[in-house]
């Protein structure tokens, strides 16, 4: 993003952070492990910015496809900027890996912590989670 122009870099990165802490305010606060050191420590940051929330709240709610839109554009915004830039500009090998790492970040490191070290072992997945119950359906309905 950054290769396009500072702004961009800057824009995608604020964009980035808004989203986590959108996470760490509607999601981390309502968490079991608000507080508390969960797998990938956002209970304890969301403890330093923002005051704990209803439990229930996160019981209630109902995730679908409309709210992975925004992790989704992570991913999505660098591919499309990264081949724009291919094309114009010609083969770079740093934006083929700035392309790349996300895509692999995506479908295969977030797999893994998620689906084999983290979940597995989440104490709020036992109570009740809205994104382990989205998933376990998408994958049922295959």
């Amino acid at each position: 993003m950054f290769r396009l122009n500072l702004i961009t870099g800057i824009l995608y990165v604020v964009y980035i952070v808004l989203l986590e802490f959108h996470y760490f305010k509607e999601g981390c606060t309502c968490c079991f492990y608000y507080g508390k050191l969960c797998a990938f420590g956002k209970g304890v940051i969301a403890a330093k910015f923002f005051k704990k929330g209803d439990p229930e709240k996160f019981c209630e709610r109902e995730f679908g496809f409309k709210d992975f839109i925004p992790q989704i554009l992570v991913v999505l915004i660098p591919l499309i900027v990264g081949i724009a830039l291919l094309v114009s500009r010609g083969f770079n090998l740093p934006i083929l890996i700035a392309m790349i790492y996300p895509l692999f970040s995506w479908f295969i490191v977030n797999p893994i912590l998620y689906g084999k070290l983290a979940c597995m072992h989440c104490k709020q997945g036992s109570i009740c989670c809205p994104a382990l119950k989205f998933f376990a359906k998408v994958k049922g309905d295959e």
